[in-house]
């Protein structure tokens, strides 16, 4: 019975701790894969695999359930354009999560985020 105990805790803590390293390789490399959360998924779960020798079908819930956990906590901030302030040649970048708001010339922009009345005007200086 005491046998049975140990083991189901060091079965317990084994998943514990490969979920602590799945999460720690996920914020290592979350900055790498900024619209592409299935790319760093793959990612985890072959580090996992290859690296620390977990079998292929617990690192993918691990891999999972630490996802959940970073995304859980820090949401990534999505970033929004506001056309309206600033003049006809700047744009605000706008970070959602905090209201911060950064005033960038139209330019640095792609063509099809532009605003409409800049359009003509970057079509001419490309």
């Amino acid at each position: 019975m005491n046998t049975l105990t140990t083991t189901a805790g060091n079965a317990q803590e084994y998943r514990t701790t490969m979920q602590e390293a799945a999460l720690h390789f996920l914020q290592r490399h979350q900055g790498e894969h900024l619209a592409d959360d299935g790319h760093l998924f793959d990612r985890a779960v072959s580090y996992l695999v290859n690296a620390l020798d977990v079998p292929t079908f617990m690192a993918d819930r691990l891999v999972y359930l630490a996802m959940s956990d970073l995304y859980g906590k820090h949401k990534p901030a999505p970033i929004g354009i506001d056309y309206g302030t600033g003049d006809s040649a700047t744009v605000a970048l706008l970070r959602f999560s905090t209201g911060e708001k950064v005033l960038i010339p139209c330019r640095h922009l792609p063509l099809r985020l532009q605003p409409p009345t800049a359009q003509p005007a970057a079509a001419a200086a490309n």
